[in-house]
This record gives C-alpha cells, structure tokens and sequence, in this order.
C-alpha cells in the first residue's frame, strides 16, 4: 500500500538530472555560455553602436550570467533550474540585437527560448506536471516552437508563431495560478509570489519598451531609444532575479513587502505622469484659449511644480494602500493587537498572555518560533517541542541558538525585564525590516499588558498567601479553642 502510494504521488514529477542527459546540460549551458560570451564580445567592437545601448546590453548579459552561473552551480540536477539556465542563456543572446532584427540564427535561438521558458513554467518548482493539462501545454508549446522555427527559416509561409506562442505562454501561466491556489505548502506559496513578481513587472517593462519603440518610430529624439532599451533589458533581469530567488529560496518571506513596494512605486509614478500630463495640457489650453498662444517651458515648469507639491500626499495614501493589499498580515498586527492586549491584561496571567499573543506575531512576520522572556524565566513558547529547562533558561548562547531576534521588553518606568524572543523563517532568513518595524509597533501595548498581568499576578498572589495565612491562623484558633473546650468539659 505504501509502495503504491509512493508510485502515484511520484507518477507526473521528472527526476533529477543524471547520467546522459546531466551531460548534455553541462555540454548545452558551455556552449550558449562561450556563444553569449563570443556575441558581447563582438557588441564592443561595433562602430555603429550608441554607448548607452552599449552599457545596457552589457550590463544585463552580466547580471544574467550571474544568475544562470548560480543556477548551474547550485541546483544543477534539478530540471526546471536547466530549463531556465539554458532559456536565460538563448534571452541574453537574442536580447542583444535590435528590435527589429532579422537575422536569422538569433530568430532561431528566440524560438527555442520560448520552448525551454514555457516547458520551465509547466514544471515549476518542484518538477511536476500540475495540473494535469499541463502536459498538452507543453506538447502545443514544443509544436508552435517547431512552428516558429519553420517560419523563421522562411520554409512556411505562415505568421502564427507570434499569437500561438502567447496563448501557451499565457496557458502556462494560467497552470502557475492553479498551482498557486491548490498549494499547501507556504515556502511553495511564496516562490509562486517571487516569480509572479518578476513575471508582471518584468513583461510589463518588455511591452512596454516594445510599444514604445514602435509608436516613436521615425522621431527625432535620441534620448527614446535609449529608454524603451533600458526597460527591455531591465525587465529580462527583473525576471530571472524572481526566479532566481524562488529557486534558491533566499529571503522567500519578503516576497509581500516587495511586492507591496513595487505596485506603489508603479502607481506613484504612473499617478505622477498623468498629473502632470493633465495640468500640462490644462495650462497649454488656457493659454491657447485666453491668451492666444502656446505657454511653452511655462506649462511644463507648473505642471512639474503640481506634480511636485502632490508627491508626499500621493506617497502616503498609495503607500498605505499597498501596505494595506499586500501586508496585511503585518497590518492586522498592528491594528489588531493593541487594542486585544488591553482587553485581556486585566484577566488574564502573564503566560496566558503570552500564549495568547505569540502565535499571532509568529503568523504575521512568518516566524517559526518565538518566546517571551521575563526576569530571566522563559514564561511562554510557541514553535519548540521542548522549551530550555529551568536550568537552560539563564544560558543566553543556548536561547541565542533557538532564537536569533532579541528585542527588549524593558520600561524605565517599571522593574520589569524582558525580551520578546523570535526565531527564523520556513526558509531560514531573518525577520524583515518591515516585520521588524510592526513588531516595533506593538511593544508599547506588549509591554504595558505584561506590567499590568505581571501586577495583577503579583496581587493575587499576595491575596492567596494572605488568606492562607488567615486561614492557618484560624485554623489554629479553632485548634485552641477546641484544646479549651475540652479541658473544661473534663474538670466539669
């Protein structure tokens, strides 16, 4: 039964590379390396070229080289790591011509790019066909790249490789999403949201260059050119950095913040553009209207000044907005917390406050364990099988080991000593700044609960020794009056 199991769970993944075909990876990713290395080589002796293009181009084959060099090193048997090597590869090859080159070995290499990055995108990350149509996403992608390459070679008169390649691009996404929403796992969650990252803004820098380029053909700017360049080559390197990051798992929980970041510095600058597009055109028409002429550098000196003056406002409202889609794990915390600790410090014991308050930081900065120290005595713990023992507890390398994150509880206003003790993420990295900065948040109110419990504690404590003296007191009072009663009832 176990052995079936294991067969049917195992039934659509690949195995690791080995033998022949690990062979031909190394021999593929040598050759497209010295073919890359051999093509930027030539760029530098081409008279016709701009410097600024130039230095692009340059820069991006470095950047790209680097990650396929870590890809090789670091998880060279895994298929979908080769896949995206030896796409990269043939990206930064073809990347280095023009728009509208023609050539036709670079055509060629574009094609089996596009075949390797969609068969990557079916299989990632964990080798698997999921879901299950995959496989027919893949069977149409290598037959459209068949497709693509005929074309390109001029021996079909066709032009369908282009829209075809879109809808398996597209197809191949779709399969990411459902991976995504049917993942249990949440390291698998977030290498989803890395490479979901580099896909959008990545894509959306490419088209954009490319609609740039095609509606400013035939303008006499120089300064355009290099612009629609510089975000082609940018959103290459912006996609492989998200894959690269998914592939390694480094710093996978910082996934939220960045994308938080990204979509409000998209909008900030989008927002930006049309504030000034619209008081631009605004000033341009009143002057045209009531003064009968063009305002010139007038206008686009008062629209920068309004764009400007809305820059800070705009910056709070969108990055509160993107803080509020993107973290709100982090917002809940901080909106959440407070006002709970409040309710409950009055009834509750400074371990069951701890209890009640740990797992909800763990969750929302994706902690895997934490704890909260107090006058040297570990009183709550989430995330461990075995706490330190008493003994452990005043040792700071042993809790140093299990938890990396210290930050102190300490009031001046109050004898109470403390820390709020964090440990790693599923992936090992530390805490972020931004998880750092809500827990920062809610350490007034943390702290202020532990001194009221710890008072309350402390009272009620007192309160028992007080009535159990009393009671010992009356107990021995009784014992006393009884000890009387009974001498009187025998000289009676």
């Amino acid at each position: 039964m176990t052995a079936a199991s294991g067969g049917i769970a195992t039934q659509g993944r690949l195995p690791p590379l080995g033998g022949g075909l690990l062979w031909l990876y190394r021999v593929l990713w040598a050759t497209l390396a010295l073919a890359a290395l051999l093509v930027h080589a030539l760029l530098l002796t081409e008279p016709a070229m701009e410097p600024v293009v130039l230095a692009l181009r340059l820069v991006k084959a470095a950047v790209i080289f680097s990650v396929v060099t870590m890809l090789f090193r670091k998880k060279q048997r895994d298929p979908v790591a080769a896949l995206l090597s030896l796409a990269f590869l043939c990206w930064t090859i073809t990347s280095s011509f023009d728009f509208a080159a023609a050539d036709l070995w670079p055509m060629l290499l574009d094609r089996i790019r596009f075949m390797l990055f969609a068969l990557a995108l079916l299989l990632f990350p964990d080798r698997e066909w999921r879901p299950s149509w995959g496989r027919h996403v893949a069977f149409s992608s290598i037959v459209v790249a068949g497709l693509g390459i005929l074309e390109a070679a001029r021996l079909l008169p066709t032009h369908l490789f282009l829209p075809l390649a879109i809808g398996c691009v597209l197809a191949a996404v779709a399969a990411l999403l459902e991976c995504y929403r049917t993942a249990s796992s949440e390291v698998l969650r977030q290498q989803m949201k890395w490479v979901a990252l580099g896909l959008v803004s990545g894509i959306s820098l490419i088209l954009g260059a490319r609609a740039g380029d095609a509606f400013s053909h035939g303008t006499a700017s120089f300064a355009l050119p290099a612009i629609w360049e510089g975000m082609f080559q940018a959103g290459i390197v912006i996609i492989a950095g998200g894959f690269l990051v998914s592939l390694l798992r480094y710093r996978l929980f910082d996934a939220e913040t960045a994308i938080s970041r990204s979509a409000a510095y998209a909008t900030l600058t989008i927002s930006l553009v049309a504030v000034f597009a619209a008081t631009e055109a605004t000033i341009e028409n009143v002057g045209q209207t009531y003064f009968g002429m063009g305002l010139g550098n007038v206008s686009a000196a008062a629209a920068a000044a309004v764009a400007a003056v809305l820059l800070n406002p705009l910056h709070e409202r969108i990055g509160g907005w993107a803080e509020r889609r993107f973290q709100r794990d982090l917002v809940l915390l901080k909106t959440e917390l407070p006002p709970l600790l409040e309710d409950i410090a009055v009834s509750v014991s400074p371990n069951e406050l701890g209890d009640a308050v740990l797992p909800r930081i763990c969750e929302a900065i994706h902690a895997r364990r934490a704890g909260l120290l107090v006058d040297g005595s570990l009183i709550s713990v989430v995330g461990i099988d075995r706490p330190p023992t008493r003994r452990e507890q005043p040792v700071d390398r042993r809790l140093s080991q299990i938890f990396p994150v210290r930050v102190p509880l300490g009031c001046p206003f109050s004898r109470l000593q403390g820390s709020l003790l964090l440990g790693p993420r599923p992936d090992g990295s530390l805490p972020g700044k931004d998880d750092m900065n809500a827990v920062e948040h809610i350490l007034p109110a943390l702290r202020r609960a532990l001194i009221v419990s710890t008072a309350r504690e402390e009272m009620r404590t007192e309160n028992l020794r007080a009535s159990r003296r009393a009671t010992q007191k009356i107990n021995e009072l009784h014992a006393r009056v009884f000890a009387l009663e009974r001498v009187a009832r025998r000289t009676a």
